[in-house]
């Protein structure tokens, strides 16, 4: 008896191992495959270019982040205006985190079309707010209704894997996301260029906004005229009543809420106010109470809120999203840093800090080595930087496309809006604690280095030789996450079972299409 233990032990471990890749196995099954194969044409490859647009213009509101030094000098009137310059680039980044599931949410149920053409709409009011503002205060605000436009834009993610066969979503999202970068270099060297040019008189930094919302505008048009998907699966058989009472109102309200309160205290914290006063404690403190309560009311009040339970049937979500806001710290964190660390060590010019940004942004258009490299750099090492920025960039694209796809292919694909804007929630959340983490590092550090009186001069010029010494720490503290990145990797599952034949919306004639629309 005692010798057949060891034995069901190791079958249970076995099953108990297997469990996951069963769960993702009837997950495929439930996926209404077409019995004759899904011919894709013109309208599904014109509509992935349209709604790839939709990326594009979330991923170039970074452009203009990349000018926020350019922008405080021409508008910052006093000490208090320079002490909002964080704001410019998280302003926009905490609506995206708080709307975006809200789009999603609301998409995967009344359709997903209008939120993308009245989002990249909306983008043109706040790029022209943004690029024609007085005060640093406009040009957050501008950012801020750009953040709601970008929630909107993001549900694009979502209806380009629901366009397409389950199998070729990879494909389709890599386009996407080629698209988004090859948009983002041309953006970040436009910004670039309209500084050094200073065009359209003071503060030519002015156009990169009136660029993007150029993008919005076109990018509304040509959703609106060529993308004509099928209402949702949850839409098909209940009233727009039924629907609306469905919405998780307080689980959205709470999840806003405590990311909002979060946000604001890694914000004000060391730069408005000190770590230790009773505003930056207060507000970090209610919003993670807040999130407790958020997760305690998705687990065990409501079954289908903004965590749909129907979302974790495997490993594979939880998983992915702590990658997903990984990737923002890294991808959204370095973008805004990387560029500030060129400014200090290398070149004020504007277009020359494009060029050496341009290795990163490039390779982020193509697929990871240890980050730590980025901490052998210094003033005297321009060569370095660009190999090693090389290096990071093809990293960063492998957690910026893999993971979007991986996520859409773990979850039912009638909730791939909601759980898809999750995701994009976290990648912005990881962004402005990343932004927020590396940006303390390095003032600690450069602080202890050449005194707190010093640093906190923003007139005085940087002491090169010390701030080489305080970014070392920061690609440092990239390294560590980039690690921690690829352990959480490791205890994904394949999603082979569900690259199958499944098309959740068709835009193609046929009997797919037909019965959707029925």
């Amino acid at each position: 008896m005692e010798e057949t233990k060891p034995q069901i032990s190791q079958v249970e471990e076995v099953e108990q191992s297997n469990h996951r890749h069963h769960m993702l196995k009837d997950l495929a099954a439930n996926e209404d495959e077409p019995q004759t194969p899904y011919q894709l044409g013109w309208r599904t490859i014109l509509a992935l270019l349209t709604l790839s647009m939709g990326n594009v213009c979330a991923a170039l509101t970074n452009t203009t982040n990349t000018t926020t030094k350019f922008q405080v000098a021409t508008v910052a009137k006093s000490p208090a205006d320079a002490a909002l310059a964080s704001w410019i680039a998280n302003g926009n980044f905490l609506v995206v985190l708080a709307m975006g599931p809200i789009f999603g949410s609301l998409g995967d149920r009344l359709g997903k079309k209008w939120f993308l053409v009245c989002g990249a709409l909306l983008g043109v009011v706040g790029s022209v707010i943004s690029g024609s503002a007085k005060e640093i205060t406009h040009i957050i605000g501008g950012n801020i209704l750009t953040g709601i436009a970008n929630a909107g834009c993001i549900v694009s993610i979502s209806c380009i894997q629901e366009i397409m066969p389950n199998k070729l979503r990879p494909w389709a999202m890599g386009v996407s996301q080629a698209l988004a970068s090859a948009f983002v270099v041309l953006g970040t060297f436009l910004a670039a260029a309209f500084v050094r040019d200073n065009t359209g008189g003071a503060g030519g930094w002015r156009w990169a906004y009136y660029f993007n919302g150029i993008i919005y505008g076109i990018t509304s048009l040509s959703i609106a005229l060529t993308y004509f998907p099928p209402p949702p699966v949850l839409r098909r058989h209940h009233v727009l009543k039924e629907i609306a009472s469905s919405v998780d109102y307080i689980g959205i309200l709470l999840m806003s809420g405590s990311f909002a309160s979060l946000i604001i205290g890694l914000t004000w914290g060391g730069s408005t106010y000190a770590w230790d006063s009773k505003q930056v404690i207060a507000t970090l403190v209610m919003g993670c109470v807040g999130l407790v309560i958020f997760g305690l009311y998705e687990g065990f009040i409501v079954r289908e809120g903004i965590l749909d339970h129907r979302l974790f049937q495997t490993m594979n979500f939880q998983i992915l999203l702590f990658v997903c806001t990984i990737d923002g710290m890294l991808l959204l964190g370095v973008n805004v840093l990387y560029s500030q660390q060129i400014f200090d060590l290398f070149s004020e010019n504007a277009v020359r800090i494009a060029v050496i940004l341009s290795p990163y942004l490039i390779t982020s258009t193509f697929g990871c080595i240890p980050a730590g490299l980025m901490a052998l750099v210094n003033s005297q090492r321009l060569n370095w930087a660009y190999a090693f920025s090389t290096l990071f960039g093809i990293g960063t694209a492998v957690t910026t496309t893999i993971p979007v796809v991986a996520l859409g292919l773990s979850i039912p694909s009638f909730l791939i809006g909601t759980a898809a804007t999750v995701s994009i929630s976290c990648r912005a959340l990881g962004g402005i604690i990343g932004i927020t983490t590396f940006t303390a590092i390095y003032n600690n550090k450069y602080a202890s280095y050449v005194g707190a009186e010093l640093a906190a001069n923003t007139d005085a010029p940087v002491v090169v030789a010390e701030s080489e010494r305080a970014w070392k720490y920061v690609w440092i503290a990239v390294a560590c996450l980039v690690a921690a990145n690829g352990i959480a990797a490791c205890f994904l599952k394949g999603v082979k079972p569900m690259m199958n034949e499944h098309v959740e919306s068709a835009l193609e004639d046929g009997k797919v299409r037909e019965e959707q629309l029925a």
